[in-house]
């Protein structure tokens, strides 16, 4: 699939020790909830490091993106995160340059 506008969102989150289990069940309810425009995400737990959480996004666009991003049911989903989180989370945005669908055939 080539480019077409698709907004891309990387980050990391470093949980506090022994917490990235709840972490990731806290990511997987968030994920849960109705949220028009993001299209694909995962959630990664690292070989290297027990604390360690890595995020990838995939929304329809970047307007999209930060409406979606402020409503009231995300910004207090993010606050139970923010209640396991060692480190502020790291990350960047980008945009989608290829995606490719190994199902799509």
């Amino acid at each position: 699939m080539t480019a077409d506008g698709r907004f891309s969102v990387y980050g990391k989150m470093t949980a506090k020790a022994g917490q990235r289990d709840e972490l990731v069940a806290r990511l997987a309810d968030l994920l849960r909830l109705d949220t028009p425009g993001l299209e694909w995400c995962s959630v990664n737990a690292t070989l290297e490091d027990p604390d360690t959480v890595w995020i990838t996004e995939i929304w329809s666009d970047k307007a999209t993106h930060d409406t979606e991003t402020r409503s009231e049911a995300v910004v207090a989903a993010t606050a139970r995160l923010m209640e396991l989180v060692a480190a502020p989370p790291e990350g960047c945005y980008g945009r989608v340059a290829h995606l490719h669908d190994v199902h799509a055939g």
